[in-house]
């Protein structure tokens, strides 16, 4: 590569990262204010699509692509043709990313979600959650996720053991970022006997006295 190529392409990749900088924004305002204005959702597809165009092969922009198509099937729920495309399109930028790289678990587990969102607990479901327990075991994220689809599939869940299913329930709790998460999510469900009773046979202290565990 010369001179010329290093400068055309450092260029190209600069005005992508400018792209992502923007959608990146939408984001972490979306996930801030759980709202999505539609002139922002417009610009942030667009942006979107400048990014891939000039960038496409980097994993971390697919993930971002993805992440804009699940806030779009999140603010067109009542639409269910909408909803669905969205979540499909950012399954697909989710499954290019995991082609490029394979090792990374909070994709599979980003996947993980989509299909249930999708109603879809089929092979490629338990496929994505075991691929993502076997290269992030430990990350807060993938224990956080797999706790969930613990509580809210429980005794549903055929191709994934109820006994691991509780161990990413026990991480989780035993996590300062995300004990709070998983209890006020069992609580929203009604499932808050399982996380307190998890927490109370593995003496997880600092569970045991959320206001939500002493109730119990």
């Amino acid at each position: 590569m010369n001179r010329t190529d290093g400068d055309f392409f450092a260029t190209k990749y600069a005005f992508a990262n400018l792209s992502y900088l923007k959608v990146d924004s939408y984001l972490i305002r979306w996930q801030e204010n759980k709202q999505v204005q539609q002139v922002e959702m417009d610009d942030a597809l667009n942006a979107t699509q400048t990014m891939l165009f000039l960038h496409g092969h980097f994993p971390h922009y697919l993930n971002v692509a993805a992440k804009v198509y699940e806030w779009q099937a999140y603010a067109n729920y009542g639409d269910t043709h909408l909803y669905q495309t969205s979540l499909s399109q950012a399954l697909s930028y989710y499954q290019r990313s995991t082609e490029l790289r394979q090792q990374w678990p909070l994709t599979w587990i980003f996947m993980a979600n989509v299909k249930a969102n999708l109603k879809q607990l089929d092979e490629d479901f338990y496929f994505y959650i075991k691929q993502a327990v076997k290269y992030g075991p430990y990350a807060y994220e993938v224990n956080l996720q797999v706790a969930k689809f613990q509580l809210l599939y429980w005794g549903q869940l055929i191709d994934f053991p109820i006994k691991e299913g509780l161990e990413h329930i026990k991480r989780t709790l035993r996590n300062n970022k995300s004990r709070n998460d998983l209890l006020n999510y069992a609580n929203s469900i009604g499932r808050t006997s399982i996380v307190c009773t998890v927490a109370k046979l593995n003496d997880v202290q600092s569970a045991m006295r959320h206001s939500i565990c002493r109730k119990k």
